[in-house]
């Protein structure tokens, strides 16, 4: 359904990772566990791609009706200067300049860190609402297989953050999720509202007649979406792409219901 040539590799060295998951897994911290009781509030994850802007009034509309927000790296930041402070802030990245993304910590926040990320970013945050979520990344298995004590759940099917807050989202009990802010694909030369610096190499998505510009990691969230999105709908969990012209929308557009998109 989507054609693109991709090579998609890690940021971060595999043994660093392995050593913040470490080094975490040592904290007084929380680990993720699942809530199978279903919430009747509908959630919105937001990114930070270009498409927010427009989408913005209606985030708006849904945080002041109650719908609970969670922020993926730099939104977090992005919404709080507009008068929304996100009820979670998740984070996957392993890479120590990712400290920037929480400067303004707060207090009321749940937090949901990925074991690898770095030990600048749980230092940050102390007296925050943290808790730790593992990622099925190499090695992390034989890491923490005697783990007896606490919850050990190893969530995998994701490349990216915003997938990764899907995920924990259905996990957590949400059957509508509605998702802001995660393009997959560049808007005039943009892939961020906020300041990203990166080299990643442009290529060309294309879903049936729509072609997009796209960075690997973005074709790869796609597919990602794509795999999540159908597994999702067997538990009946409704999942909507708030925003059009982009790839992710246009996945969505191209597959079956319960999976919706909004104009």
């Amino acid at each position: 359904m989507i054609e693109a040539v991709l090579d998609v590799v890690g940021n971060t060295l595999a043994g660093d990772m392995l050593a913040n998951v470490v080094l975490s897994s040592k904290l007084d911290l929380p680990w993720f566990d699942f809530n199978d009781e279903p919430k009747e509030d509908s959630i919105c994850i937001v990114g930070g791609a270009p498409s927010l802007i427009d989408m913005f009034p209606y985030l708006q509309a849904r945080y002041k009706n109650g719908s609970k927000v969670w922020a993926v790296n730099g939104s977090f930041d992005w919404l709080t200067e507009r008068n929304i402070i996100p009820h979670a802030h998740v984070m996957l990245d392993a890479r120590p300049e990712n400290i920037r993304f929480v400067n303004n910590p707060d207090k009321d926040t749940d937090y949901y860190l990925a074991s690898q990320c770095d030990k600048s970013i749980f230092e940050a945050l102390k007296g925050c609402k943290v808790t730790l979520v593992h990622v099925n990344t190499e090695g992390v298995y034989e890491l923490l297989e005697n783990e007896k004590d606490r919850p050990t759940h190893l969530l995998s099917g994701f490349t990216t953050v915003g997938m990764m807050a899907m995920v924990l989202a259905k996990l957590s009990g949400y059957k509508h999720i509605y998702l802001f802010g995660m393009d997959s694909s560049y808007k005039d030369g943009e892939h961020h509202v906020y300041s990203v610096t990166n080299n990643d190499n442009v290529i060309k998505a294309r879903i049936h007649e729509q072609e997009f510009d796209a960075a690997p990691w973005m074709c790869q969230q796609a597919r990602d979406f794509q795999n999540l999105a159908r597994e999702f709908a067997q538990d009946d969990v409704i999942i909507e792409v708030c925003g059009s012209g982009t790839l992710l929308y246009a996945m969505a557009q191209a597959m079956t219901k319960p999976i919706t998109t909004r104009i």
